[in-house]
């Protein structure tokens, strides 16, 4: 610095003094940590933050260190406690918590108990005789139920033999409903009982007995009559969609109905045989002979709403159909009466028919010749298709497939 001073004529003592670096931070290694730790967090704290930047490690160690946190220790005693499930003031002793200040048992919110209806001896006499009950087996009855909670088994083993446990369930159910109808119609009754569900319910001691009966069966079945049963499940479900099926396929306006309707018609002429192969593939099966609708707006309306207006489904086809209409002489708007109407739908849907199986055929005819052009090796032009018909679009791709494929042979 100072021979730079002297080349520029600068004195050495001139300028103000040169200020004093700045004392860098000097970090103590915390006590139980590595030096290699400790050399990366000090070097990346002077890297990533600067000399000023915030050190990756606290300079001074804290005035306190850190303290674990003490959890409460809750102690147990010795306690006793009373059962309020229980109807004597038995009291038991269990070791319980200091913040559980609860004197009565836990468990004991768990102990439900039946509502049990009671009657008195005038209810009895008026309303609940039976001539195949006593007063004493009906009060023993509803005693029992009382005790052990409707639990049917346990009270059937209870009762004195001669009784089924069916008769048992009926006997305690009439009661219980009559009981009830009888206090809501009662003149001095101040509620009704009439929506109890004990007041709704009659028990079925036939349907009960005949369900038990199945059970046994079903329960006693062998692994061959199970398989039996699963395959006839299985045979049940293909019948019930093969059925389903064909009903779709018969609703009205569908293919299946159309095919029905022509063939009864043709056959009505002596032209029934074959239809279904001759018809098959055709668009404007489908609803082709169905009757007319019944319009849904007017209850009252012309007859001649009812003449049908059908044509082939190609576009293609309606000259075709209009020609073939004017061939017959069939009027556009015939004279409106019933047999009239009737008539002219059917001709007018047997000449759609007749157009579209025209159609269908000299595609046939087309599709024949080729084939046996290409069978003869399509020398010569005897066995090319004759070119005075109309083919449709389809016609005209296999004369074009047909001649690409003759030129390909003549030029090989």
């Amino acid at each position: 610095m100072g021979d730079i001073k002297d080349i520029l004529g600068i004195s050495r003592e001139s300028g103000a003094a040169a200020a004093p670096k700045p004392a860098r931070p000097t970090i103590k290694k915390p006590e139980g940590m590595s030096r290699e730790v400790f050399q990366l967090l000090v070097g990346d704290s002077t890297i990533h933050a600067g000399p000023q930047g915030l050190p990756a490690m606290p300079l001074h160690s804290p005035k306190e260190a850190f303290k674990e946190k003490r959890a409460r220790v809750i102690g147990w005693e010795w306690r006793g406690f009373t059962n309020s499930a229980r109807d004597d003031s038995l009291q038991l002793y269990h070791w319980a918590k200091n913040n559980d200040k609860s004197s009565d048992y836990t468990f004991s919110r768990f102990n439900k108990k039946l509502k049990a209806l009671s009657y008195t001896d005038e209810e009895y006499e008026r309303h609940l005789k039976h001539p195949a009950w006593d007063k004493s087996e009906s009060a023993l009855l509803f005693e029992l139920c009382r005790r052990f909670d409707l639990r049917w088994p346990v009270v059937h083993d209870r009762f004195p033999e001669g009784r089924t446990l069916e008769q048992l369930k009926e006997r305690y159910y009439d009661m219980c409903r009559a009981l009830l109808l009888a206090r809501s119609a009662a003149p001095d009754a101040t509620q009704d009982f009439s929506e109890h569900p004990l007041a709704k319910f009659r028990f079925d001691a036939k349907h009960e007995r005949e369900r038990k009966v199945e059970f046994e069966r079903l329960y006693a079945r062998t692994e061959q009559e199970v398989r039996n049963e699963v395959l006839r499940l299985e045979q049940a479900k293909a019948l019930e969609a093969k059925m389903k099926a064909q009903k779709k396929l018969q609703k009205a306006g569908s293919r299946a109905a159309g095919l029905a309707a022509l063939r009864s018609s043709l056959s009505e002429n002596g032209l029934g045989g074959g239809t279904e192969l001759a018809v098959s593939g055709l668009p404007s099966l489908a609803g082709l002979m169905d009757a007319p609708r019944k319009h849904r707006v007017a209850e009252v309306w012309l007859r001649s709403k009812d003449i049908s207006s059908k044509r082939p489904v190609s576009e293609k086809q309606h000259a075709l159909f209009e020609e073939r209409m004017a061939q017959l002489k069939m009027p556009a708007r015939p004279l409106a009466t019933e047999p009239v109407v009737q008539l002219y739908n059917q001709c007018r849907a047997h000449v759609v028919l007749l157009v579209e199986l025209e159609s269908k055929l000299k595609k046939l005819e087309y599709e024949k010749n080729l084939l046996l052009m290409r069978k003869h090796g399509g020398g010569g032009s005897g066995g090319a298709p004759q070119q005075g018909h109309s083919y449709g679009s389809s016609g005209k791709r296999a004369r074009a497939e047909g001649a690409t494929a003759s030129q390909k042979r003549s030029h090989h």
